[in-house]
């Protein structure tokens, strides 16, 4: 898999130069963590309140956010957020939060977010980044496991709350604040809601600017972010300062390592920390609630100095808007947005490049890097595997590698161990064999929060059970096979089958149903479904569809269902996903798209399937 040439530094030769070189911005030192001797940057920063404050104050005059605001746009600066966060801080302060307080933080990417985020870290408190897309059942599950001393969200975020905001009221230790208007609330569903209003006494500022009571270190907890896992229940991944902030080195030295690897010198890979002459504009429709929003967009962004442009949900006419309009250079986020943006790279502005393509959440199609040299020559490309429980990052493939590798995701990074181990007996692999891959390292979240029994299964002797399958060549190099969870990835969202099962199985003319994966060009992956129904029951696969939509959040929902007699069964009674997986592919592949009727329409013979229009 390793492409070198007999002059060609090896990726073991670049991570021996970058991490033992005495003063090197990737230097690797030790340090014990959770009683395990683990390896870690010597160069990182502490703690989020010391990386915030830096970048802040180091490019206070350049534009950090563009965001969506009514029918116009809104732009601050690195210095306006700076200011606002330190006020918001300082009124989190006067309500009587401390270091280690809990703020959840929820609502649709904008500055309003951004500030809440920076705010909660310069006081050293734990920022909850709730998921906006759950419902609220899902929603009071996650505060109510995270416990949140106050919780920060915009008005949208607010409304759907409303039920969940009368029972924490009730029980007192939540109280919600909604940053932007909550008017379209009515009076009597504003119980437990309050409208933002943000002052603070001079001590209160003087406090946060001066880290009154800030006793943080790098194993302190960082934050928390959701996963659905393998269940319809999100859990609260607990990750730390150290954690967190290890992605800023770790998804930067594979540009390092590309450096290397085609002819530059060590003092060329150490500038590639450097922020650039000409301010980067980064396209970022990916929510900063999830670990690559938050981490490989938001944080990235602000160690280069980079503007970020929001966009309120995705569609690719807006996207070449923004583009064009915002002069943005850097796209990524899932494989799905680069797919789309290049597919309509002849719209852009005569002369317009993307400069850099970064992606990860899902598997790429293989010809994705060739149509982005394509239409873009020299435009750098990256593409990660990792996930929320890792900081996002575990391996990453740049530059030629990239190119000449399409079906791989890279080398681990320094400071993480990867294992291919048989699923069932655990015994480590040889080279190239598939097995299931285990990750070891201090980017390793620290467990799930309320779950002990959850974590214990995830985590064996510090090595955390990634749930996916793969194989690794002698040299390092990581391929993904099938993912061994039960997971659907819809354009990088995690949607698990039992999810949107149990909202099939709602419907009492359904008896089992099966959700798996079917292929999308664009999403990568969106949910079909398999169903038998109940002794007696008549329904069309259009009436289960148009019955299941309401359940669903939008990613989950169906976009085929198909009625079978029964469904594959193995010889203890589990249902076969992989032989579900081919009857609903042959299905998704060959069936024209129809309607979704209403559960009471037609009395003509049903159809085998409903694909939704798409």
């Amino acid at each position: 898999m390793d492409t070198q040439t007999d002059t060609q530094l090896s990726i073991a030769e670049c991570d021996q130069l970058l991490t033992t070189t005495p003063g090197s911005r990737w230097e690797v030192t030790t340090a014990i963590i959770d009683g395990r001797e683990q390896r870690v940057w010597k160069n990182q920063p502490p703690h989020f309140r010391a990386f915030l404050l830096a970048q802040l104050d180091r490019f206070a005059d350049r534009d950090l956010v563009s965001s969506p605001e009514g029918k116009s746009r809104e732009t601050s600066t690195y210095g306006d957020v700076h200011a606002r966060a330190v006020s918001l801080a300082a009124w989190l302060r006067g309500r009587g939060l401390r270091a280690s307080s809990r703020v959840a933080i929820g609502g649709l990417n904008s500055t309003e977010w951004v500030v809440a985020f920076v705010a909660v870290h310069l006081l050293g408190a734990v920022p909850v980044l709730l998921n906006s897309t759950l419902h609220p059942g899902q929603q009071a599950h996650c505060l109510t496991i995270t416990k949140p001393d106050l919780i920060l969200v915009d008005g949208k975020l607010a409304e759907q709350i409303v039920p969940v905001a009368k029972r924490l009221s009730a029980k007192g230790y939540n109280i919600i604040f909604a940053w932007s208007s909550i008017a379209h609330i009515p009076a009597s569903n504003r119980a437990g809601i309050q409208q933002l209003t943000v002052t603070a006494t001079e001590a209160d500022v003087a406090a946060i600017e001066a880290g009154e009571g800030f006793d943080l270190t790098p194993e302190s907890d960082g934050q928390i972010l959701f996963t659905s896992g393998t269940t319809s229940a999100p859990k609260a991944v607990l990750v730390t300062q150290r954690g967190a902030l290890s992605h800023i080195l770790s998804s930067n030295i594979t540009s390092a390592r590309a450096t290397l690897r085609a002819g530059g010198s060590y003092a060329d890979a150490q500038a590639r920390l450097n922020p650039p002459a000409t301010q980067n504009v980064m396209l970022v429709p990916v929510p900063l609630f999830h670990v690559t929003g938050c981490l490989s967009w938001l944080i990235k962004a602000m160690t280069f100095g980079s503007k970020v442009v929001f966009m309120r949900r995705w569609d690719v006419d807006t996207a070449i808007d923004l583009i064009s309009s915002e002069r943005v250079n850097v796209i990524g986020g899932v494989p799905a947005i680069a797919t789309s943006v290049v597919k309509a790279a002849d719209r852009l502005p005569p002369g317009h490049t993307i400069s850099s393509v970064n992606y990860g959440g899902a598997p790429p199609p293989a010809s994705l890097a060739a149509e982005i040299q394509k239409a873009w020559p020299g435009a750098s490309l990256a593409n990660g595997y990792g996930m929320t429980e890792t900081n996002g990052i575990i391996t990453c493939l740049s530059g030629a590698d990239y190119i000449a590798n399409p079906k791989s995701v890279g080398v681990p990074f320094p400071l993480t161990q990867v294992r291919i181990v048989h699923p069932d007996t655990r015994e480590p692999l040889p080279a190239n064999e598939v097995g299931l891959i285990l990750v070891k390292g201090s980017n390793v979240m620290k467990g799930y929060l309320g779950d002990a029994a959850a974590t214990q299964k995830a985590m064996q002797d510090g090595w955390f059970d990634t749930g996916d399958l793969g194989s690794m060549t002698a040299e390092g190099w990581l391929s993904i096979g099938d993912r061994q969870k039960d997971m659907i990835i819809r354009g990088g969202e995690n949607i698990a089958s039992a999810e949107v099962e149990h909202a099939l199985c709602e419907d009492l003319r359904v008896e089992h149903a099966a959700a798996v994966p079917v292929p999308d060009d664009v999403l990568g992956e969106r949910v079909g479904v398999a169903v038998t129904l109940a002794p007696g029951a008549t329904a069309t696969p259009g009436d289960i569809l148009a019955s299941a939509e309401p359940r669903l959040r939008h990613a989950a929902r169906p976009a085929v269902v198909v009625i079978l007699p029964t469904l594959p069964r193995n010889a203890s009674g589990k249902v076969v996903k992989t032989d579900v997986k081919k009857v609903v592919g042959r299905v998704w592949a060959n069936a024209a798209p129809v309607s979704a009727p209403s559960s009471n329409s037609s009395a003509t013979p049903a159809p085998m399937y409903a694909k939704a229009k798409l």
